[in-house]
């Protein structure tokens, strides 16, 4: 791709100057993921001052917003394009569309997150989840884990926090179960010293050491694995639908019950996958993602950051519907999600760290999709 000066191209997509050719380039540039930080530094240095002094800018970000959806959606071809009246100079550019989106919800969101929470969530606000997680011994015994240590450690036997301080186990134990609640994380790190992530509402069964011809665990729910190398011994993860055969390399499985199919995504190295009958079989390669819906494996080439953001602690969305984001957010800050009330064709892309209230979400999350939640206790719901 040709040298581009960002800035200025940014000042003319401000300044309505831009022409068809530059918006291309502007697209194509963000298209390419190392150049986020570059974005989000011109986003922040652009709108910090300027924003609140502005209601022509904020006006037109809402506009711009509403248009790209519908050039996005075009090139899907989910439904034809609509028609605006007040945006004449964007004719003929809907092949461009998605860097409106994005710059658009960048500043869209930086903008609500650097707000006081919403009024209307403000005496009912639920802090984010955190560190928190239960281990279960096999031998029956059930510890609460310390949040503040963030992570456990099993090291032949022994079990510890990472800091080395040891967790009080008085008989020997072979096999454990590391317990997420919803509104929960926590890390662990393997006999082998495989370590892993694992977000809300999952659960990891290991032994607290390897024997034999294989590394292999158990998961429910959303774990992204880091495995240590070692030939002669494969790691495998077993989940309910398939198992993910691994020598070392690190990979994202999200296997919930209640989401439409097990989904693993490859960061480096290789793996294969077995479905449970094990009538089908895929190999992934780094990049690559498989969702497993029934028995057929579909692979496709993804952007593998939007499906490991979490443990980092960032929601990361990319045309992501609206069901699917709520039920990220359900899990995180322990809802009850009214799904029937959710609207289909709502889709979102945003990037927002996960340490953020409740409120502060869906403040944002009402402005760009133009939706009203409704919450009470720990049920969330949309009001039509």
């Amino acid at each position: 791709m040709e040298n581009i000066n960002l800035k200025e191209l940014f000042k003319k997509y401000n300044e309505e100057t831009i022409t068809e050719k530059e918006l291309s380039q502007l697209y194509e540039f963000f298209q390419l993921n190392d150049n986020q930080e570059e974005l989000d530094a011109l986003l922040v240095n652009y709108f910090s001052e300027e924003v609140e002094e502005s209601p022509s800018l904020a006006e037109r970000a809402v506009i711009v917003k509403e248009l790209a959806w519908k050039g996005i959606e075009q090139q899907l071809g989910m439904r034809p394009a609509p028609k605006y009246k007040r945006m004449y100079w964007w004719k003929g550019v809907a092949a461009a569309a998605g860097v409106l989106l994005v710059l658009s919800c960048g500043f869209y969101f930086y903008r609500e997150l650097s707000r006081p929470s919403s009024p209307q969530f403000a005496d009912l606000d639920i802090p984010p989840g955190t560190n928190r997680a239960t281990l279960v011994a096999s031998n029956g015994a059930v510890y609460q884990l310390n949040g503040a240590k963030e992570e456990i450690v099993v090291d032949k036997g022994s079990i510890h926090y990472k800091d080395g301080d040891m967790l009080p186990v008085k008989d020997s134990i072979q096999h454990v179960t590391l317990n997420i609640p919803r509104g929960g994380q926590y890390r662990v790190t393997l006999s082998d010293g495989t370590r892993v992530w694992l977000n809300a509402a999952s659960s990891l069964s290991y032994p607290t050491a390897f024997t034999g011809k294989d590394r292999s665990v158990t998961l429910k729910g959303e774990a992204y694995f880091e495995v240590a190398h070692n030939a002669s011994q494969p790691f495998i993860v077993h989940t309910p639908d398939e198992d993910v055969k691994v020598l070392g390399t690190s990979f994202n499985v999200n296997c919930y019950n209640d989401e439409s199919g097990t989904v693993t995504t490859l960061t480096t190295g290789s793996v294969r996958l077995d479905s449970r009958d094990a009538a089908h079989t895929t190999e992934l390669h780094p990049g690559e993602q498989a969702i497993l819906d029934n028995t057929t494996f579909n692979v496709a080439s993804v952007d593998v950051s939007l499906y490991t953001a979490w443990k980092d602690g960032d929601f990361r969305f990319q045309a992501t519907p609206l069901t699917e984001v709520m039920r990220q957010i359900g899990r995180w800050y322990d809802l009850d999600v009214d799904n029937a009330s959710i609207p289909a064709d709502i889709k979102v892309h945003a990037s927002i760290r996960r340490d953020k209230k409740l409120s502060t979400v869906l403040h944002a999350l009402e402005r760009i999709g133009d939706i009203k939640f409704e919450v009470k206790g720990k049920n969330i719901s949309i009001i039509h």
